[in-house]
C-alpha cells in the first residue's frame, strides 16, 4: 500500500523493540542525514521526518516550502509567494539556526547566514529528510535548530517525464526529467525546469496593480558509476538563473545566478566504507530598482569550497562508528554600486567529528562529538548524548541532550563602513528532549517534550558613534511539546500534528518574532487506482513581526487532485488557499489570495 506523507514522516517515531537494532527491513525507509551514514529510518533516535517523491506529487507541491509547512515543529514565514525571501523556523529557533543541505552541499548564505529553498523545483526532488534538535556534533554550524537535506539523485528507476503546470497570476512551469541506465555500470539524470509568474502585489503599501513576479530556469544532473565492485564513483551539478521583483519602497529586482557541483568516491572494504567528497558552489546577485537598469545595481558575489572525508566502520556487532573530517572555505565580495567591499574577503573552517551509535537488548545508545576551528572566532567543541529504550514491543522512551553553534556570518563579521564587528563570538545552545511513542493496530502516536536555551545571540544595535554595529548581546529560551497522532479511517489515512511552545526573548520575556505558540496540521490523503486526494489544514497561531505590532493567527487549507487518465498521462488541479484566506506573515506582507493550478505530465 502507498504510504502517505505524514505515515512516512512519523515511522521513525512508532518504533517496536526490535526497531532500535541497525539492521533493516525490506520495508524501512532509510536515512542519511541524521548522523552521516546510511541507516533505517526506525533506528534513528533523533526526531526525523522523511518526505518522498511520491508524497511530493501526491500533494502536488511546488516547492520544498509546501511540504515543509506540512510537518512537525516547522514554520514558515515569508515576504510573498514562493520566491520572495522567506525564513524556516524549526522548533522556535531562527531561520539562520537551520542548516539546509542540497545534494549534500550547504546551501545557507555566506552573509545572511539562512537558507532560501523556494525556487528549488519540486518536480526535481527525489527525497527529503527533516531531523530535528541540535545537529552540531555532526555538522558544526547553523544546525541548532536542526538540518534540513534536499536530495535530487535518484538512486534508481528509469523514466523519462515531460510536465506543464499553469495557473493563477499567469503561472507557467514547464520541465523535462530524465532518469536511467546509460550503461550496466552507470545511471544518470537530468532535470530542466523552467518557471515564470507574474505574482501579484506583495507589499500591501505598494500601489494598487504593482505586481512582483519572477522567472526561474534550472538545470541539474548527477552521475554515478560503479567502476568496480568496491568502488563508486559520482557527481552531482545543480545550475539556476532567477529574477525576481520585490518590494523595499518601491519596486526593485533581484537577479541571480548560481550553481552547486559535487563529485566524490565512496570505497567499501568489508565493514569499512570511506566517503571522500570535494564540492565547489557560487552565487552572483545583482540588486537594484526596476528601471531598467538606469539607478545601476549592486553586486554580491558568494563561493564556497568543501572537502568531506567520512570513514563508516561496522566491525563490532550491533554499532555503527563514524570518524571524519571537515573542511570548507567561503569569500564574499560586493561590487557594482555597492562602493565598498568587506573589511575582509575570506574565512575557513577545519572540524573533526566522531560519532558512535550501539544497541544492547533492549537499548539503543548514540553519542556525538565535534570540534570546529573557525578563522573568525578561533575553535568550538559541540557534543551530543541520546538514548532510547523499548518498554514494550509497541511503546519505547527516548531522551537526548545536545549542543550546538551558529558562526558568524560576513555581514556579521566584516560588513563596510565600520558596521561589522571582527570580535564576535559565536551563538550557542544547549537541547534537552524527552519523548514516548508509540505504534498500534489502530493508532500511531508520539509526544515529545524539549527545551532549548540559547546564548550570545547576534543582534544589531545603533552605537554611539552612529552606524549600527552587532554583538552578542541577546538570550532565547524556548520550550515546547510536540504531538503526532496517525490514523485511519476506512480508504482515508489521517496524520495529525500539534505544536505548542514558548519561545522567549530571555531579555524581556517578550515571545520572538513571527514565531507562534501554538501550530496545529492535519494531513489526509486517499489513494486508488486511479485517483489521489490530498487535504491539507494548517492553523498558525497568534505571534509578533515586533514587540509592538501583533500578527494574527489565521487558519488555511490546500487541496489536490492527481487523476491517472492512462499509464503514462497524469493530469492534476490543485487549490492553495482553498477558502482565500486574508493573512500575513510578516508586517505589509499580505499572503497570496486563493490561486488554482492545473498540470500534465506524460511519461515516454
Amino acid at each position: 500500500m502507498k504510504k502517505t506523507l505524514l505515515a512516512v514522516a512519523l515511522a521513525p517515531l512508532f518504533i517496536q523493540s526490535q526497531a532500535f537494532a541497525t539492521e533493516t527491513s525490506t520495508d524501512d525507509v532509510m536515512v542519511v542525514t541524521a548522523n552521516r551514514f546510511e541507516q533505517s529510518a526506525s533506528s534513528v533516535l533523533a526526531p526525523v521526518s522523511i518526505v518522498t517523491r511520491e508524497d511530493i506529487e501526491q500533494l502536488q507541491a511546488q516547492s520544498a516550502l509546501d511540504v515543509l509547512k506540512t510537518l512537525p515543529g516547522i514554520e514558515i514565514s515569508s515576504n510573498g509567494g514562493k520566491a520572495q525571501s522567506s525564513a524556516i523556523y524549526i522548533r522556535g529557533t531562527s531561520s539562520r539556526h537551520t542548516l539546509v543541505l542540497v545534494d549534500g552541499v550547504r546551501l545557507n548564505s555566506s552573509t545572511t547566514g539562512g537558507a532560501s529553498v523556494g525556487l528549488i523545483p519540486a518536480d526535481a526532488i527525489e527525497k527529503i529528510e527533516i531531523v530535528r534538535g541540535p545537529r552540531a556534533a555532526v555538522y558544526g554550524s547553523d544546525t541548532i535548530g536542526g538540518v534540513i537535506s534536499i536530495t535530487t539523485t535518484p538512486k534508481s528507476g528509469s523514466v523519462h517525464q515531460a510536465k506543464a503546470t499553469f495557473g493563477s497570476n499567469n503561472y507557467s512551469q514547464q520541465s523535462w526529467r530524465s532518469v536511467g541506465q546509460i550503461s550496466e555500470n552507470t545511471q544518470g539524470s537530468f532535470v530542466v525546469n523552467n518557471e515564470q509568474s507574474d505574482g501579484y502585489r506583495v507589499k500591501s503599501t505598494a500601489p494598487e496593480g504593482d505586481e512582483h513576479g519572477f522567472e526561474s530556469k534550472t538545470l541539474l544532473g548527477s552521475l554515478r558509476h560503479a567502476a568496480t565492485d568496491s568502488i563508486n564513483l559520482y557527481f552531482t551539478g545543480y545550475y539556476q538563473t532567477s529574477l525576481v521583483e520585490y518590494d523595499q519602497g518601491s519596486k526593485y529586482e533581484s537577479d541571480r545566478e548560481k550553481y552547486n557541483f559535487s563529485g566524490g568516491i565512496d570505497y567499501t572494504a568489508g565493514s569499512w566504507l570511506s566517503k571522500l567528497e570535494l564540492s565547489d558552489s557560487k552565487e552572483v546577485t545583482a540588486d537594484g530598482k526596476s528601471d531598467g537598469g538606469k539607478s545601476g545595481k549592486g553586486s554580491l558575489t558568494t563561493k564556497r569550497q568543501s572537502v568531506a572525508w567520512v570513514n563508516t566502520l561496522t566491525q563490532i556487532e550491533n554499532s555503527v562508528i563514524n570518524l571524519g573530517v571537515d573542511y570548507y572555505k567561503e569569500t564574499a565580495e560586493r561590487g557594482g554600486t555597492n562602493t565598498k567591499d568587506f573589511s575582509d574577503n575570506s574565512k575557513h573552517n577545519t572540524a573533526a567529528f566522531v560519532t558512535g551509535h550501539t544497541r544492547i537488548a533492549e537499548l539503543t545508545l548514540e553519542a556525538a562529538l565535534r570540534h570546529d576551528k573557525d578563522s573568525a572566532f578561533g575553535g568550538y567543541t559541540t557534543w551530543n548524548l541520546a538514548a532510547g529504550y523499548a518498554v514494550t514491543s509497541a511503546i519505547d522512551v527516548v531522551g537526548s541532550y545536545g549542543t550546538a553553534f551558529k558562526a558568524p556570518t560576513f555581514n556579521d563579521l566584516y560588513y563596510p563602513g565600520g558596521s561589522g564587528n571582527p570580535d564576535l563570538k559565536p551563538e550557542t545552545s544547549k537541547s534537552a528532549e524527552l519523548g514516548v511513542k508509540g505504534r498500534h493496530d489502530l493508532l500511531d502516536w508520539g509526544v515529545t517534550a524539549y527545551q532549548t536555551d540559547i546564548k550570545d545571540m547576534i543582534a544589531w544595535a545603533p552605537t554611539t558613534a552612529g552606524p549600527w554595529k552587532p554583538d552578542n548581546i541577546d538570550n532565547a529560551k524556548i520550550k515546547g511539546i510536540e504531538l503526532e497522532l496517525g490514523f485511519d479511517t476506512g480508504p482515508i489515512s489521517h496524520r495529525v500534528v500539534g505544536d505548542w511552545k514558548d519561545p522567549e526573548d530571555k531579555k524581556d520575556g517578550s515571545q520572538l518574532i513571527r514565531r507562534a505558540k501554538q501550530n496545529y496540521k492535519w494531513v489526509g490523503t486517499y489513494s486508488s487506482e486511479m485517483v489521489d486526494v490530498s487535504l491539507v489544514a494548517n492553523y498558525v497561531g497568534k505571534r509578533y513581526d515586533s514587540k509592538q505590532y501583533e500578527l494574527n493567527a489565521y487558519t488555511t487549507a490546500d487541496a489536490a487532485v492527481t487523476y491517472r487518465v492512462t499509464d503514462k498521462f497524469t493530469a492534476g488541479l490543485r487549490a492553495s488557499n482553498l477558502f482565500d484566506k486574508e493573512y500575513q506573515t510578516s508586517k505589509d506582507y499580505p499572503a497570496p489570495e486563493r490561486s488554482f493550478y492545473v498540470n500534465g505530465s506524460y511519461q515516454f
